[in-house]
């Protein structure tokens, strides 16, 4: 079988249908679904495996008897594959179009052997265009590959992994962080597993039916009074979970380098803009409480780092501190634009690939 799409599912029962609808109109059909359900209450699982059967998709379904979390949910439905590749899609997200899989197909044919690709994705809700990819082919292999890109896999859909690689890489040492995909990709080009870049939309992000919503960071009542105390998020594990991955491939200079690299992306580009996502949506003081969670102390606490690296670390997380507390909100969004092509910056080719 060529590939197995993988979605770990938690209620959301009507949501995911459509998702399901978006698969069984494919024009490609060697693929088969993987649902792992984390222990679902809203009652749906027949009306999922009655849609499936009278969809004609092969699937395999295993429901746990206990609520269980996102990651062991998607590390389940893994398990459950079979495809040469699996692609990683998420419960409320649906493939653009009938051509998705069969250009996936083509695209992975010409480039094998491939250890990870990464596609771009429409948001629905805000009818914007996410291109975390900005050209099409291959850009490389190996642990400071694996660093520079490991961004990439925070939005789980329209991620494609070698499938016996990424069964062999299973694992629950990255349980709680909320991207166990993560782990996986940078396992897998640490490994010397290719990544594939596709500056193309294939994923649909966040499906809309009316009456019907999903939870969202976005969507909670502001904290009022909101106290200055520490927030932890699954966020600060990410530091810890790359480096999971990496380590069980490399170790020395080499792996210090790539973990400094990764630190390095974290406080400069994703934290910073979390402060501002949260100063938006909650206010200055919950912004303050996250930010203190994040403080290298925190997320390094279990990564051996370089001292030089934890001295540039605190550097960086004062500096965007700094910044995220004082810039006004208008100029970051002005900026947006500007910092996001920044961040996407360094995505070259190799030569002849």
């Amino acid at each position: 079988m060529f590939l197995s799409i993988c979605i770990p599912q938690y209620n959301r029962t009507s949501f995911l249908i459509e998702s399901l609808c978006s698969f069984s109109m494919q024009s490609f059909k060697d693929f088969e679904v993987c649902i792992s359900d984390g222990g679902s209450t809203d009652g749906g699982l027949l009306e999922i495996e009655s849609f499936l059967i009278h969809s004609g998709m092969r699937y395999k379904i295993k429901r746990s008897e206990k609520n269980i979390q996102y990651d062991e949910n998607l590390r389940t439905s893994i398990s459950l594959s079979e495809g040469k590749y699996i692609l990683l899609m998420g419960n409320d997200d649906a493939l653009v179009d009938v051509s998705t899989l069969a250009y996936l197909k083509d695209l992975l044919d010409k480039n094998c052997p491939v250890g990870v690709a990464i596609t771009n994705y429409h948001e629905l809700s805000t009818g914007k265009d996410y291109r975390r990819m900005v050209r099409t082919g291959i850009l490389g292999a190996g642990p400071e590959m694996a660093a520079s890109t490991f961004r990439h896999y925070a939005f789980v859909s329209g991620i494609v992994m070698d499938g016996e690689s990424a069964r062999a890489a299973t694992s629950d040492k990255c349980d709680g962080s909320e991207m166990y995909q993560m782990y996986l990709g940078s396992r897998l080009i640490s490994a010397g597993g290719q990544f594939l870049s596709i500056d193309k939309i294939c994923v649909l992000k966040d499906i809309q039916i009316p009456g019907q919503s999903v939870d969202s960071y976005k969507a909670k009542p502001k904290i009022a009074p909101c106290p200055i105390i520490e927030r932890p998020l699954p966020m600060g594990q990410i530091l810890q979970t790359v480096a999971i991955g990496i380590d069980s491939v490399i170790s020395g200079q080499a792996r210090n380098r790539s973990v400094s690299l990764v630190a390095k992306q974290l406080y400069k580009f994703t934290y910073p803009f979390w402060i501002f996502e949260y100063r938006r949506v909650q206010s200055f003081n919950y912004a303050l409480g996250v930010y203190l969670a994040l403080r290298p102390s925190k997320t390094m606490n279990r990564v051996k780092m370089p001292f030089l690296s934890r001295t540039s670390s605190w550097l960086i997380y004062i500096l965007a501190g700094t910044l995220g507390f004082f810039t006004p909100l208008s100029l970051f969004d002005s900026a947006r634009p500007f910092l996001y092509a920044l961040a996407k910056r360094g995505q070259k080719l190799i030569p002849n690939a």
